[in-house]
């Protein structure tokens, strides 16, 4: 695996940062980015701390952006939206080393143990932290038995 990630820079502010207690997985395939507010491939914290981790530990970067249909304000427009933005997402991330996975929910709760599933061959999830909308990292924080970090946006 490469150390750079050509068109993306590394790190994120130590003020950023907050982490459960939880162990980094010694025996993963990648580190996650759970791309869940910032929803961009540039000038994004969280993404620059998982390329952080992805090159420390010799790992590849995986983005999950997932969209849900079942949350208080969803809307045709704003999914509309998230949706273009996942295409332009798309193209961003082929010109690189990261994968990504954009995961458009078909029914309500359909993606209930996503999350869970790519977070088990995870070093290390890194998420946004938002403190606007849903925080689903939070309830993920207990969830999950490896490290998850939440990088704040702005």
């Amino acid at each position: 695996m490469p150390s750079t990630y050509e068109g993306f820079t590394g790190g994120a502010p130590a003020s950023r940062i907050r982490a459960n207690d939880k162990p980094i997985n010694a025996h993963a395939d990648y580190v996650l980015d759970w791309m869940i507010a910032a929803r961009r491939s540039s000038s994004n914290f969280a993404l620059d701390r998982a390329i952080a981790w992805a090159v420390e530990l010799g790992l590849p970067v995986v983005v999950l952006e997932a969209l849900r249909v079942d949350y208080q304000f969803a809307s045709d427009r704003l999914h509309r939206f998230i949706i273009d933005g996942m295409a332009d997402n798309l193209k961003a991330f082929s010109r690189s080393e990261i994968l990504y996975y954009p995961y458009v929910e078909p029914r309500a709760h359909a993606a209930r143990e996503l999350l869970e599933q790519f977070a088990n061959r995870a070093a290390v999830v890194v998420a946004d932290d938002y403190p606007c909308f849903f925080l689903p990292h939070a309830v993920a924080a207990k969830r999950l038995e490896i490290r998850l970090e939440a990088v704040a946006m702005d």
